[in-house]
């Protein structure tokens, strides 16, 4: 993950820490659990990842593997209505970039290397969730959740000017911009919370946060 994106989630946090310690000391005399809930994550292998590896866009065969990718990096609130039932909303980006593959094969034997450009894509992710837990017992939580919600995707190609690495025919400019907003989802039927008011876990599931995702959450 970027700092650039790490620093909001640091100052949460920091924000966050008189209400998690006033939660653990009312809760340690006595008062009932907090009710609320933040969650902190890194995903991979998200929805709009693989997205990219498909050639979504106006690009479609011409992307490489990607080169840097951030992962899905989402904060998420979540307040429990009763002791195991929890409505909440996430938000999160996924930056991904690489090379473009377009090229001409009798270049290819003359050593072009393939590539003939670069690519950026950038998704915001805003969605409403519900969350249940199996388990709720002391430090522990079983749990599972799904989601809906709105991305924006968009992808920006570069293609180099030489002759031999002009875009597709298809392509009107250079660069080409593919934007879209467009309803997304996740459902996570696995997610393990272990610690206090201030605790870490590990989701798998698919969609917008990934395949897998972790990070820490804090109680108030």
């Amino acid at each position: 993950m970027k700092p650039a994106i790490i620093y909001p989630y640091i100052l949460l946090i920091i924000l966050l820490i008189p209400n998690v310690l006033r939660a653990q000391y009312n809760y340690n005399h006595g008062y009932s659990a907090p009710d609320n809930e933040v969650y902190v994550s890194e995903g991979i292998v998200t929805l709009e990842e693989i997205n990219g590896w498909a050639g979504k866009g106006g690009a479609g065969g011409y992307i490489s593997m990607p080169s840097s990718l951030t992962g899905g990096a989402f904060l998420t609130y979540r307040h429990f209505f009763t002791k195991r039932f929890a409505l909440g909303f996430t938000a999160g980006i996924d930056n991904e970039s690489g090379d473009l593959s377009y090229g001409n094969p009798e270049v290819n034997a003359t050593g072009y290397d393939g590539v003939s450009g670069h690519y950026t894509v950038k998704s915001y992710t805003f969605a409403a969730e519900a969350l249940f837990a199996y388990v709720k017992k002391g430090r522990f939580m079983f749990y599972g959740y799904g989601g809906m919600g709105l991305t924006n995707y968009k992808q920006n190609y570069y293609f180099y000017t030489n002759t031999y690495y002009a875009p597709p025919v298809t392509l009107p400019s250079n660069p080409y911009t593919y934007n879209q907003t467009y309803f997304n989802a996740q459902v996570t039927p696995i997610g393990i919370r272990f610690g206090g008011n201030i605790a870490g876990f590990i989701e798998m599931g698919f969609g917008y946060k990934g395949l897998i995702s972790g990070g820490l959450s804090a109680r108030f």
